[in-house]
């Protein structure tokens, strides 16, 4: 893999050469915050990441996922649910799917500030600023799937305890300790916080989270290693997501002999 240097919003990184980043417009915007603000731009390209039973439903939903990469993201997460799930028998799958669609519609109800307040830690685990605005678009995008869930026509229709399913795993998708010790919730719930969680180790996101982070790409490989453990709720979960590590592991060491050849 090649790597080509980029500076973004006044931070300087190296990133995979096919990964495009962007900074949005945001007028009367702190300078000194807008590298949280850095993101993938969407390319109509990647509705092909979308299992094709689910795509108009994501194409119906796309509009509230434009905000904190949440599009290319939950393509991704879809993508990956399709090898992921094959581990897990007698699950509602289509619950499941649904509800990675719906998971962060919330960030479309928050503000620029909000969301850069959300990325300011530098692994996984959130510290006081970043957990409020993680907390206000989970209860947004409970309210908004509900509106959704109302009004698409899904075939065949969902019934009541499925559309419950739904909307309790987008409301506690970012709280892996609730999902945990709470013996109520069910596994559908489980998976999708697991499901929601794999973006944080997936190509993209862990070169992108460097610049918006602001974290060098070894101390970030490392923080990510800390936090996987708590982060998941499954054991297959965390074996999957220690998969993606050490593909990012490799990604690292790549891009260390690539700029040791420079010099």
């Amino acid at each position: 893999m090649k790597f080509k240097k980029v500076n973004l919003a006044g931070v300087s990184g190296f990133v995979p050469e096919s990964l495009d980043l962007s900074v949005p417009i945001v007028p009367d915007f702190p300078p000194e915050s807008k590298h949280f603000l850095i993101f993938i731009p969407w390319k109509d390209h990647k509705l092909n990441l979308v299992p094709l039973e689910y795509r108009d439903f994501f194409k119906f939903v796309l509009p509230y996922l434009r905000k904190r990469t949440t599009d290319v993201h939950t393509a991704h997460c879809l993508n990956l649910a399709t090898q992921f799930l094959k581990s897990f028998s007698e699950i509602n799958k289509r619950v499941v799917l649904i509800a990675l669609t719906l998971h962060d519609i919330g960030w479309s109800q928050l503000t620029s500030s909000e969301i850069a307040q959300s990325l300011g830690v530098k692994g996984l685990a959130l510290n006081s600023v970043a957990r409020g605005p993680k907390l206000a678009h989970a209860l947004a995008g409970e309210k908004l799937a509900a509106e959704i869930l109302a009004v698409y026509q899904f075939n065949p229709p969902l019934t009541k305890n499925e559309k419950e399913i739904i909307l309790k795993s987008v409301r506690y998708h970012d709280e892996p300790e609730k999902v945990i010790k709470d013996h109520q919730i069910v596994k559908e719930v489980k998976l999708l916080v697991d499901l929601d969680h794999f973006w944080s180790f997936t190509q993209a996101n862990f070169w992108q989270d460097t610049l918006r982070k602001k974290v060098v790409p070894q101390q970030y490989l490392l923080n990510l290693k800390n936090d996987l453990n708590d982060y998941f709720t499954t054991a297959k979960g965390k074996e999957f997501a220690l998969n993606l590590w050490n593909e990012r592991r490799k990604e690292v060491l790549q891009l260390a002999e690539q700029i040791k050849l420079m010099n």
